[in-house]
Parts: C-alpha cells; structure tokens; sequence
C-alpha cells in the first residue's frame, strides 16, 4: 500500500523520493504477470516462439541479471528507456497468449465477461466494465477509480471500432490495464 500512497502524492504534486519507489525486477513480474493472466510462468511471452522473453530476452532491462550465459554481473540499477520498451512489450504478448487461451476454451478464465468473437457494436457496456473492473483487480488488486474506468471505456468507441471484434478490445483493455506503471512499481 506504500506504493499507491506514493503515486497519490506524486500525482497530487508532492516530491517523493526515488528511493521510496521499488521497482519491480524480472522474476517478481514473471510472477505478478502470471497470476494476473492465469497462466503457467512458461506460457507467459516468448520471441520467436522459443525465448522467455522475462528470464531470457528482456532480462536485463527488467532488471534482472545473468552471470553465467551473458555475463551479466549486476542488475541495472534503475530502470531506463528499455525498460519501458520491454515492460510494454512483455505484457502485450502475454495478454495475446492469454487471449488465445481463452478464444479456445469452452471456459475463459481472463477474458470472460464478454464473447471475444462477437463485434464491439453487439457487447453492452456494462459487460465492457466488467471486464475493466476484473482486469484492474487482476493486474492492479484493485478497482479502478470513476476516472479510470471512463477512460478504459473509451476504447469500446462504438463510432469508430463498432465492426471490430471484441477480442482487439480485450486485448487493448489488458495492455492499457497491465503496462500502467503502478504494476511495475511497489
């Protein structure tokens, strides 16, 4: 609860400390990440279909270390501009591998509140909002403020995404919801 006392202040204008702020490394996200998408630590992202993209790939700019095959003696010290590249990236296709799941499970365990298959146009808001709600709870343990949820509504723009299938909602809800930077902070 430290953390969100720091955002809220932060957010509020007050100076807070670097070092009040912990940063999340690789195998404490893995972990995080995996309970949060219900999948197995080997399911969650993968380049090339083969490479752990959190022990193996983006280790080192999600701050891990790996002494014995890259030679890699210290973590960095503090994130940097590929550490947000990277974070992105990691929860965008673990959110697509969870999709997928889901897409061809009789019983979606993520993604259940609305038929991923079916266009924007037919899926009620009040099903959108349920699954922002569930998604906040997952990556977040929380629930999301009036202001989150109006702005995670805003991606089920029947305008102008009316004919898209909801799994591309699902999918932005979760990287929009999973790569906010309270889930890669303590």
């Amino acid at each position: 609860m430290r953390w969100m006392l720091c955002l809220a202040l932060c957010l509020a204008g007050f100076r807070i400390e670097a070092t009040e702020l912990i940063w999340k490394r690789a195998p404490i996200l893995e972990q995080d990440l995996a309970r949060a998408l219900d999948l197995h630590v080997e399911d969650l992202c993968q380049e090339l279909g083969r490479f752990s993209c959190l022990s193996q790939v983006h280790n080192y700019a999600l701050g891990g270390h790996d002494p014995f095959e890259r030679g890699q003696y210290r973590p960095m010290e503090q994130p940097s501009q590929l550490t947000t590249i990277a974070f992105e990236r990691v929860i965008h296709l673990s959110c697509i591998k969870r999709l997928d799941k889901d897409i061809a499970s009789s019983q979606p365990q993520v993604f259940r509140h609305f038929a991923l298959n079916e266009p924007l146009m037919m899926i009620p808001d009040t099903d959108v909002s349920a699954q922002i709600t569930d998604l906040y709870q997952r990556f977040l343990l929380r629930d999301p403020s009036a202001n989150e949820r109006v702005i995670a509504l805003t991606l089920a723009d029947r305008q102008r995404f009316g004919t898209r299938p909801g799994r591309e909602l699902a999918q932005a809800l979760c990287l929009a919801i999973g790569s906010q930077l309270e889930f890669l902070l303590f």
